[in-house]
C-alpha cells in the first residue's frame, strides 16, 4: 500500500446515495454519501460496519408497468398482492378493481431480477390477470448489505475498500477516508 495522496473525515450515515463525498469528484455542490472505494483509516478504537466497494444493491427492480396486459376476473382491489411469472422474485402490486376487473395496479415491492418486457400474473382473482413490466432498475447497496469489522485499533487502516461508513453497529471514532496516490 502506498500513501493517501487525499483525504476527508468521514460523517458515518446510514444514508445512502449516489453523490460522491469527495469534493473532486462531486460536480453538483452537494457532498453525498459515496466513497468511492477509500480506504478508511482509523484514529479511535472500536467497531466499523461498512458496504464494500462494488457492492450492489437489488437488481433490475420494478419501476413501472407498460399496461394491464388482462384484466382478468374475479378480482377485488387489494394492497401487497403477490405475482407470479416474469424472470424475477418479490414482486407485489397494489390493485384497483371495477365489477372484478383489475383496472389499475402501482409497485408496492418492486422485487428483484425482472426484464423490460415480461408478463407477469397477478394472484387471486381467477388468477387470469396480466401485467407487462414496462421500466426496471438496479438500486444502491442496502444498509443491511453493511460488512461489520471489529476490534479496529487506533492507527488500523481497514482491509478493504469502502464504498460507504454506515452509522448501525460503528462504535470507532476519528474516522478518515483516503484515497491512495495511485487512486487519486
Amino acid at each position: 500500500m502506498g500513501y493517501f495522496s487525499r483525504a476527508i473525515s468521514i460523517t458515518k450515515s446510514d444514508t445512502i446515495n449516489s453523490l460522491p463525498a469527495w469534493e473532486f469528484m462531486n460536480q453538483t455542490g452537494t457532498l453525498g454519501t459515496f466513497l468511492a472505494g477509500s480506504l478508511v483509516y482509523v484514529g479511535g478504537a472500536g467497531d466499523v460496519n461498512v458496504i464494500v466497494a462494488g457492492t450492489l444493491g437489488p437488481q433490475n427492480t420494478v419501476v413501472d408497468f407498460q399496461a394491464i396486459t388482462v384484466g382478468g376476473t374475479g378480482y377485488t382491489g387489494a394492497n401487497g398482492v403477490a405475482t407470479t411469472g416474469g424472470s424475477g422474485t418479490g414482486l407485489t402490486v397494489n390493485t384497483t378493481d371495477t365489477n372484478n376487473v383489475i383496472t389499475a395496479a402501482v409497485v408496492n415491492a418492486a422485487g428483484s431480477g425482472y426484464k423490460v418486457g415480461d408478463v407477469v400474473t397477478i394472484s387471486g382473482g381467477n388468477g387470469n390477470a396480466k401485467l407487462t413490466i414496462a421500466d426496471v432498475k438496479s438500486l444502491l447497496p442496502l444498509v443491511s448489505q453493511g460488512v461489520e469489522f471489529s476490534g479496529l485499533q487506533p492507527g488500523d487502516t481497514m482491509p478493504v475498500y469502502v464504498d460507504y461508513v454506515l452509522s448501525t453497529n460503528t462504535s470507532a471514532t476519528l474516522l478518515v477516508a483516503g484515497r491512495e496516490s495511485s487512486l487519486g
